[in-house]
């Protein structure tokens, strides 16, 4: 689809969004079940019934494991990122892309820690033997100091609202986004060979637990897909449909290797889940198939919403089972699914949506402000326009390409 400016957008990368968002949201809903949630965050070992057993260690994990889902995102906002610096239009300044990109993280996410706050103060959590130790880790006090922190989001996320965790590593990115354009567009010619060595970073951050060199290589990844896109395109136009089968189904397997077996995952395994994102990011990208999944309306509406269900699912899914465990714990269960739902579409009605819109006057101004103080000045390295943001599923996935 191209609109009027000459851009083309990757819609089913949207779709792909929408889907991990839901993903995050069914992981989160199942690990409220006593049995279930001790095995997946305490103790593996623990006893576990046919239907369990089926649950977490089968390939069905794959649509409620919230681990790769979040490394699909890390991979999609690397990519969507890049894009206008890969375009022919000339770049201008970065200030406008800081003041653009930070509003558009912060802005919902402070939402979204209110209604947290909100939600905890009329419906006190509490520990239940009806629910799983996982949701009982989620007892916290609503403190003007814990939400204080967690407003800043690089110092990570209380159990306030847990999702706001991988927000700090999203601000990392940007405030890096140069760094990440340095590398994914230099040395062209060896991008295979710098994926290799990002791939090294997340085993080395996975085997010695730095969340830093877990993360921040999962942007560069994406990044240089997003670079080299048109490249990785030609390369794979004459394949055969068939070939997508085994790399879908790689993909698939190693997204969910940390839970093929009862045994400990080995060391490092976040490098074969990020492998496994890449290749499912991938994919989306280029197999014909997995473009109408991505398309479809109910992948798109998932997409457009994708960012307002992350932030604000959690809050909702522990008030209501909190609220109705007493009943039947399935109840609660598709009740807060459903909330969440109609929850964030009105949070993307009227939240990030007007945000959205902020950012983008916040942007206009910084660039007006720079044009006059730097009339006549050599024009600086940065972004014009952003072409994608996490923040924002009507934007991702959007290239610039020259009109045909």
């Amino acid at each position: 689809m191209r609109n009027q400016s000459g851009q083309t957008r990757v819609t089913q990368l949207d779709g792909l969004r929408g889907i991990a968002a839901l993903v995050v949201v069914a992981c989160h809903l199942i690990s409220t079940l006593p049995k279930i949630g001790e095995v997946v965050f305490d103790h593996r070992s623990a006893p576990l019934d046919t239907g369990g057993m089926w649950a977490v260690f089968s390939p069905l994990h794959l649509l409620w494991n919230g681990t790769p889902a979040v490394h699909v995102f890390f991979v999609l906002s690397g990519f969507v990122l890049i894009l206008p610096f890969t375009g022919a239009s000339a770049a201008r300044s970065w200030a406008p892309y800081y003041a653009k990109r930070l509003l558009r993280l912060y802005v919902p996410a402070w939402a979204a820690l209110a209604l947290a706050v909100s939600l905890i103060a009329l419906i006190p959590r509490s520990a239940s033997p009806l629910q799983s130790s996982w949701a009982d880790m989620y007892v916290v006090d609503p403190s003007l100091a814990r939400a204080a922190k967690d407003s800043l989001l690089l110092l990570g996320a209380s159990t306030l609202n847990t999702p706001l965790w991988t927000l700090r590593w999203e601000v990392l990115f940007s405030l890096l986004l140069p760094a990440y354009v340095f590398v994914a567009l230099r040395w062209r010619r060896f991008w295979h060979l710098k994926l290799g060595m990002l791939l090294m970073l997340t085993v080395v951050g996975g085997v010695l637990h730095v969340e830093a060199l877990t993360y921040l290589p999962i942007f560069a990844i994406g990044a240089i897909l997003g670079a080299e896109r048109e490249g990785i395109r030609r390369l794979t136009r004459s394949w055969p449909r068939l070939v997508w089968l085994p790399i879908t189904a790689a993909g698939l397997f190693l997204a969910n290797a940390e839970w093929v077996s009862r045994a400990q995952p080995i060391a490092g395994v976040e490098a074969l889940i990020t492998v496994g994102a890449t290749l499912i990011v991938l994919v989306f990208l280029l197999c014909g198939s997995a473009k109408r999944l991505g398309d479809t309306a109910v992948a798109q509406w998932l997409g457009r919403v994708s960012f307002s269900l992350y932030l604000v699912h959690l809050p909702i899914i522990l008030a209501g089972v909190t609220l109705l465990r007493n009943v039947s714990l399935p109840l609660p269960l598709a009740v807060s699914a459903a909330a969440a739902l109609v929850v964030a579409e009105l949070f993307y009605r009227y939240v990030e949506r007007p945000a959205h819109r902020l950012s983008i006057a916040a942007g206009r101004a910084v660039e007006r402000r720079l044009g006059r103080s730097l009339a006549g000045s050599p024009a600086e390295p940065g972004v014009e326009r952003e072409a994608g943001t996490t923040s924002s599923a009507a934007d991702l996935g959007r290239e610039k390409q020259p009109v045909s």
